[in-house]
């Protein structure tokens, strides 16, 4: 059962639902509450990795940008960003919320979703948007304009484990900007002997290609290489987050680079390599 407007006003009146800021006699619309966009935005850099890696942290792959209602962002035709709305919603444990692009800007080219329609029961926080311009021209995105419409369904019983309880990983929970994906956190813990390998690799994979950014070798992974005496692959793999080196590559790394992340690693190696042998 879809709640209608009636409906929707008493449970924002009752505190049930939690829509703030909410106009209520100017956001409400029949079915459903229009949303605003928001000042934040994230958006994609092409030039920091090679790949999207979903199984790697990779928290520089987006740029964090603001703007306001006089400065917007342009969306480029063919282009992706994330969005984040002004209001912030408090779904409880009997209803789910549907999310759903504004008709005028669908007629523009603009789509605000492309796989987050539904809003879990249980859900707290601002509701990321994914831009889309599927048009043939640069779209602007002001804060504050009605970007999408939420409209809320009445579940056939409380959710048993609603969005943030203890017992369920809600990685979204409490947002309050467009935070970047965290889908590699379901390849946590499963994979054995590899995760245990990467269990003390710097969660930060981006320290190293910073420094390498940084180094004489300015940027070049292959010179790094050559420095190393290794494969190419294998420390681009190790610049990019995608592979952990092994105890005797971390040393290897922390002489070249003096990072602090991988000094532990160093130490290691000589305490083992001057332990007598049996």
């Amino acid at each position: 059962m879809i709640l209608s407007d009636v409906d929707i006003k008493r449970a924002l009146a009752s505190g049930h639902l939690v829509v703030a800021p909410c106009d209520v006699e100017e956001a409400v619309q029949p079915v459903s509450i229009d949303l605003r966009l928001g000042d934040k935005l994230r958006v994609f850099r092409q030039d920091r990795y090679p790949v999207i890696d979903v199984k790697q942290q990779m928290d520089n792959l987006t740029d964090l940008m603001t703007i306001d209602e006089i400065n917007p962002f342009i969306l480029h035709p063919n282009s992706f960003a994330l969005g984040i709305t002004e209001e912030w919603i408090e779904l409880p444990d009997d209803l789910m919320g549907r999310l759903d692009g504004k008709s005028s800007l669908g007629r523009l080219g603009l789509l605000v979703h492309s796989t987050a329609g539904f809003i879990d029961p249980g859900f707290k926080g601002s509701i990321v948007l994914e831009f889309s311009n599927v048009s043939p021209l640069p779209i602007t995105l002001y804060a504050g304009m009605p970007i999408a419409q939420i409209s809320f369904y009445q579940l056939t019983s409380p959710a048993e484990m609603p969005y943030g309880h203890a017992k369920r990983e809600s990685k979204y929970q409490n947002q309050d900007g467009p935070a970047p994906s965290r889908y590699y956190l379901n390849f946590q813990g499963k994979s054995g002997k590899r995760a245990e390998r990467n269990r003390h690799y710097p969660t930060d994979a981006n320290a190293l290609k910073q420094w390498l950014d940084d180094s004489a070798f300015h940027g070049d992974v292959g010179l790094m290489a050559d420095e190393l005496e290794m494969p190419r692959k294998t420390v681009e793999d190790w610049v990019y987050g995608r592979y952990a080196p092994n105890a005797s590559h971390r040393a290897k790394l922390h002489e070249l680079t003096d990072l602090a992340i991988f000094e532990p690693y160093q130490r290691e190696l000589m305490g083992s390599e001057s332990e007598p042998s049996e």
